[in-house]
């Protein structure tokens, strides 16, 4: 167990440890990426070796947190309403049905593809780790959010996608506030990079621990994720709901 600086179990700890240690027992820490970015790829590694081409329609379409039917483009009404089992286009009358059933099958395909995730992108490793953490509901204990956010603006990139548990109830676009139960989990990013505490697709929110820093603190993924960017939420969870979504 992990403990704090009286010798007390660090809940936060505790949980990242076995979200990294499921994560390892997984595909996903070797998966190949269509999408490695130059800026990102440590300078030790060879890009071609990471990269694979891409694949089409892995990922089910979702409504994001936020959107309104009034917000939600005419031209996406009727793909959404297809995607989500409806007879005809998404109406306003079945928004709300829409969006229920869109959630339920991005958590199924995350849980259908975790475990045997060959390549993929960031939105597809956000996804099998979402659905990861639905199948083995022990990892995170009940009672915890879980998001999926996206940067929709990054230097150099063209967003990216991440799952960020534990957050402080806030401003997302403000990753300092996000409090001391959070933390992160990219693939993606550990993917390109070649040392510890890189290569752990784990990343803590905060970083102090006890008496020293967080083996989970990497300033350079906080930088990445916080540096001229603008995050948003697109779904949000909590664990107890995870486990019975997907199923």
């Amino acid at each position: 167990m992990s403990q704090g600086t009286h010798g007390t179990t660090d809940p936060k700890q505790v949980r990242m440890a076995a979200v990294q240690a499921a994560l390892d027992q997984t595909p996903m820490t070797t998966a190949r990426l269509w999408n490695p970015w130059p800026q990102v790829v440590d300078d030790s590694l060879d890009i071609t070796t990471l990269q694979t081409p891409a694949r089409r329609g892995e990922v089910p379409d979702i409504i994001a947190d936020g959107m309104t039917f009034a917000t939600l483009k005419p031209v996406h009404r009727a793909p959404l309403g297809q995607a989500a089992g409806l007879d005809g286009p998404v109406t306003e009358a079945t928004f709300d049905q829409a969006r229920a059933e869109l959630k339920r099958r991005y958590v199924a395909a995350g849980r259908a593809k975790y475990r045997t995730l060959t390549d993929g992108n960031c939105t597809l490793l956000a996804c099998c780790v979402i659905g990861m953490l639905a199948d083995r509901p022990e990892l995170l204990g009940p009672g915890v959010t879980v998001e999926l956010v996206n940067i929709v603006d990054t230097t150099g990139g063209h967003g990216h996608a991440y799952v960020v548990i534990g957050r402080a109830p806030g401003d997302v676009g403000k990753v300092g506030g996000y409090g001391p139960g959070c933390f992160f989990v990219d693939p993606w990013y550990a993917r390109q990079q070649a040392t510890p505490p890189g290569t752990r697709a784990v990343k803590d929110a905060t970083s102090i621990y006890g008496d020293g820093t967080s083996p989970f603190w990497d300033l350079n993924f906080i930088a990445f994720i916080d540096d001229d960017t603008t995050p948003v939420v697109r779904l949000t969870f909590t664990s107890d709901e995870l486990a019975k979504l997907g199923a």
